[in-house]
């Protein structure tokens, strides 16, 4: 099973994404092989009748060995051995040939294509089934380098495979058809070949080690590249990206250096292959005729197919190395695939939302490690379009509970129900997609307005009307009809060309135009000016009696005029009831209204 696992692992990689396919593809691969032997073969008598009438048919099927079949072939069709019926054979033999070529590449551009669309498609949905609390633990450049830059890498790996698998096919047929032809001489450069690849075994290996070094060298590259961008302004302002820029480039060094070593050995490869073909070639006629007394003619036709044969062993060879060259981007992108696969989301109910009707939460705990609980003996209801604030120091577990209201993180203690049934028991799917989220970086795609605000929804009649609608509860209208191009204006990278208080308006205006049944509001006006704060506040107070709101703040205008208000401290809630209750009865309240902690 070792041995199997060693040699046919990949195989059964592939296999598991293509199934019978990649069978089909070796059967149009030995297929063409023969028949282009076949086809060599009948040269042998087409020779031998050069300025003859008719050729000598045990002359011929001794120079053809096994392959006389062919000759047999041609008579029992009730033809002669002439120069014309061979030639008119051969052409026939090379039409086909030709057909199957054809049908054989057109195929495996299909089954490529199938092959890429397959393990893409399952990584971005391996992505999205993932759990919350396992995504955290993911390294962002990993991601996002096998995602773009190694996916690319498997692709080639395949097709450097298949390259593999189709040259060693067709080295199988003409090493068959030289032991048909001259079973002696045929075994002796057998020998000459296999000792020719322990050498290459060698390149196979050092190259596969360079590969797989320059993908994890790929990853801590992506993944620092993606916080410099990330922190450009912090990086910038306080000259920190000069030192930040030697860590990128040594990992830039690194990576060329794998890449360098991956050159060299290709280069060994390519110079070194048609010197050892020959090689091997005549030390085979030498063994042959000195050793053990064979003729030149008696092995011409066996030496022809061996000819082809070395070269499709150099071509395996070749083919190989490329593969083992991005083999660390097959490891890698597996890799992640099983890590995101191991760590997916448990969602297999069917039953779907309707409509949140009830959100109970009855002593909800959560814990991330056992030995620190962050929510504790939570009990909290939302229903009949309430709005409700979570307030508290940083830390006090706002955050989580928001995670845990939105389905991302699930208690480790207590009961969730919904509509007076257990949260798990629905599609969680189904119950997320009634759920509006705007947190204080608003999420802003690079893209037109209309696509930011209706998710790539299509321009239908209906679309347009819940749009316009949208933008109006939000206070967008003049905004949209300002910019140059209206609603088809792209507002940039992360929306760089509008204000902070209009990104947070869009966002707004997007879960509106979802029909959110259960708004959520996290922090959405801390970063803005007192003015915009107010404007949104104004969206958020317009709101109320149509949906759901929960609003996570600091600052005392955004909740004040909440139905509910929720004092957290140390993952639980210490007080609760209206601004005017709580300014009342909590001393913990009342300073921190003294002190703007909001």
């Amino acid at each position: 099973m070792k041995l199997i696992s060693k040699y046919f692992k990949h195989f059964i990689f592939f296999y598991s994404y293509l199934g019978n396919r990649i069978i089909f593809l070796v059967v149009l691969s030995l297929v063409g092989g023969f028949l282009d032997g076949f086809g060599l073969a009948l040269f042998i008598p087409l020779i031998q009748v050069a300025g003859k009438a008719q050729i000598d048919k045990a002359e011929a099927e001794e120079s053809l060995g096994s392959l006389n079949f062919l000759l047999d072939f041609i008579t029992w069709s009730g033809f002669e051995l002439t120069a014309v019926v061979i030639l008119v054979f051969l052409l026939l033999i090379f039409v086909v040939k030709g057909l199957f070529k054809y049908l054989e590449s057109h195929y495996k551009v299909l089954v490529q294509m199938y092959f890429v669309r397959k393990i893409r498609y399952q990584m971005v949905d391996s992505l999205g089934d993932m759990e919350y609390r396992n995504f955290l633990g993911l390294d962002a450049g990993r991601v996002q380098n096998t995602l773009s830059g190694e996916i690319y890498k498997i692709v080639s790996a395949y097709v450097a495979y298949f390259n593999t698998l189709q040259s060693f096919v067709l080295l199988l047929v003409y090493v068959v058809l030289a032991l048909l032809a001259n079973f002696q001489f045929a075994l002796v450069v057998s020998v000459g070949g296999y000792l020719s690849n322990l050498i290459f075994k060698i390149i196979f290996k050092y190259t596969e080690s360079a590969s797989l070094n320059n993908s994890k060298l790929s990853h801590k590259y992506q993944s620092s590249l993606i916080q410099a961008v990330h922190n450009f302004k912090y990086l910038k302002a306080t000259n920190y990206f000069q030192k930040y820029k030697i860590k990128l480039k040594d990992y830039v060094d690194q990576i060329e250096l794998e890449q360098k070593k991956i050159g060299i050995f290709n280069a060994i490869l390519m110079a070194a292959r048609e010197p050892l073909v020959i090689a091997i070639v005549v030390a085979a006629i030498l063994v042959e005729i000195k050793l053990l007394n064979g003729n030149i003619a008696a092995i011409f036709l066996s030496l022809m197919f061996f000819y082809r044969a070395l070269n499709f062993i150099m071509l395996v060879q070749t083919h190989w190395q490329a593969f083992t060259a991005n083999l660390g981007g097959l490891h890698v992108g597996l890799e992640l695939l099983n890590d995101l696969e191991s760590g997916k989301e448990q969602d297999d109910s069917t039953v779907l939302v309707e409509r949140i009707k009830s959100i109970y939460l009855n002593k909800v705990g959560f814990y991330y490690s056992p030995e620190k609980n962050v929510l504790k003996n939570i009990d909290l209801e939302i229903a009949n379009n309430r709005s409700y604030a979570l307030v508290g120091k940083s830390g006090s577990g706002k955050t989580t509970l928001t995670n845990l209201l939105v389905g991302l993180i699930h208690p480790t203690s207590g009961e969730f129900t919904l509509n007076g049934k257990p949260l798990r028991s629905y599609n969680l799917s189904s119950y997320r997609s009634k759920i509006g989220y705007i947190t204080q970086e608003a999420v802003i795609f690079n893209d037109t307005v209309f696509n930011n605000i209706t998710f790539w929804a299509e321009k239908t009649e209906a679309n347009q009307k819940k749009f316009i609608k949208a933008i109006e509860l939000a206070n967008l209208t003049e905004l949209v009809e300002g910019l140059p191009e209206k609603e088809n204006t792209i507002l940039g990278d992360s929306g760089a060309l509008i204000s902070g208080g209009q990104k947070q308006r869009i966002s707004i205006a997007r879960e509106l135009f979802k029909d959110a049944e259960l708004l959520i509001f996290d922090e959405a006006t801390s970063a803005l000016d007192s003015e915009t704060e107010k404007m949104i506040q104004e969206n958020i107070d317009s709101l109320k009696g149509s949906c759901n709101i929960v609003l996570i703040a600091h600052r005392l205008s955004t909740v004040k005029n909440a139905d509910e208000i929720l004092l957290m401290k140390d993952g639980e809630v210490e007080c609760r009831g209206t601004f005017a209750e709580l300014l009342s009865d909590s001393k913990t309240f009342k300073s921190m209204v003294e002190l703007q902690e909001f």
